[in-house]
């Protein structure tokens, strides 16, 4: 039997048999009460009961024989055993939490039913051993199930006053826990602009646009190169085109940035969000573009910007509208981006120098 067996059988028998005087002797183990520690409740070791009260203040802890007792200690010094978490009871830290008023109280017929079988039981065994009643194997008789049956309800009546218990405790922390609230992240919506055709547009009104560049053998003979520009699924003024110039991926990425703009222009959009994988389009556009600028489009180290061309029809026109420029991490299952990028490599395919 259980040690909940064994706790749950030794309050039952003092409570209800011993009403009846039937000589009996009581399994007796140590019960070890911290009412005032580091952790309150019963503990079946002593080493476990030392570890909640050495060195601390005003401990206040006994040792009894039976668990009402324990719990009437904790319950007197150190107040109710609800306020409690489970407490421990073995000592392979198996949890167990107990309290006086969870234990179900029989109506006077139950009673009476339950004290003819246990006394008439009772006085054929002998003793009390290791939480429930014995003796020779050779004298057991159908008698037996009945005990049997009675501790075994009681058992699971208490078992189920204690999920109770601790379902009661769950609202009592629940109470005191901020409630999470998750948000979903705003969905860009779709509206139509003075030019007619309808675009993703976010909670700062930007409209929303995806541009790519893509090369095949980039830098090498024989590269071929095209940009892509992603307003939405079937979107009309999607557009996949070989880039005009020299075959670079970068001359894709710049190229489709400004194609964007100048759609976007022509369409009556006043506010642009370009989202696109290139970092080097944004620094450049953001952090470098004004130095070329002053430098007569020279590098630090006085060489030609390689792409001057492109980056000047870039900036002749952004400065004709609000842009917002976006990083998205490439072929990251990002939709937008992977479109963008099919209609650069269709672009790519048609590109003839």
């Amino acid at each position: 039997m259980s040690l909940l067996g064994v706790a749950q059988l030794n309050v039952l028998l003092k409570s209800k048999l011993i009403l009846n005087r039937v000589p009996l002797r009581i399994l007796k183990m140590p019960f070890y009460a911290v009412a005032r520690g580091r952790t309150t409740g019963i503990f079946m070791t002593w080493p476990d009961c030392e570890a909640q009260v050495k060195g601390f203040p005003g401990a206040r802890y006994k040792k009894f024989d039976s668990v009402v007792s324990a719990q009437d200690f904790i319950t007197t010094e150190g107040g109710s055993s609800n306020s409690s978490k489970s407490k421990t009871l073995s000592n392979q830290s198996k949890s167990f939490s107990t309290s006086s008023n969870n234990l179900k109280k029989p109506t006077s017929s139950n009673s009476t039913v339950q004290s003819k079988h246990v006394a008439k039981e009772l006085k054929r065994k002998s003793e009390v051993s290791e939480g429930y009643a014995r003796e020779n194997d050779s004298d057991y008789s159908d008698d037996s199930d009945d005990l049997n049956t009675i501790i075994t309800k009681q058992m699971d009546d208490i078992e189920k006053r204690l999920k109770t218990f601790e379902k009661g405790v769950d609202k009592i922390y629940k109470k005191g826990t901020k409630k999470t609230i998750l948000i979903e992240p705003p969905q860009n919506k779709r509206r139509k602009t003075s030019g007619g055709e309808e675009f993703d547009i976010d909670s700062e009104g930007y409209v929303q646009v995806y541009t790519d560049g893509a090369c095949s053998a980039n830098g090498r003979s024989g590269a071929r190169a095209g940009l892509g520009v992603y307003w939405g699924d079937g979107h009309p003024l999607n557009v996949s085109e070989p880039v005009s110039g020299r075959a670079t991926n970068n001359c894709g990425e710049i190229q489709a940035s400004t194609k964007a703009i100048k759609i976007a222009l022509q369409n009556g959009i006043q506010k642009l969000a370009i989202n696109t994988d290139s970092k080097f389009v944004i620094n450049s556009v953001t952090k470098w573009m004004p130095g070329w600028k002053r430098k007569g489009w020279k590098l630090a180290s006085g060489e030609p910007v390689k792409n001057e061309k492109d980056f000047k029809d870039l900036d002749s026109v952004k400065h004709k509208l609000q842009i917002k420029w976006n990083y998205v991490e490439a072929h990251r299952g990002i939709h937008g981006n992977e479109m963008a990028d099919e209609l650069a490599k269709a672009g790519a395919a048609m590109y003839n120098k």
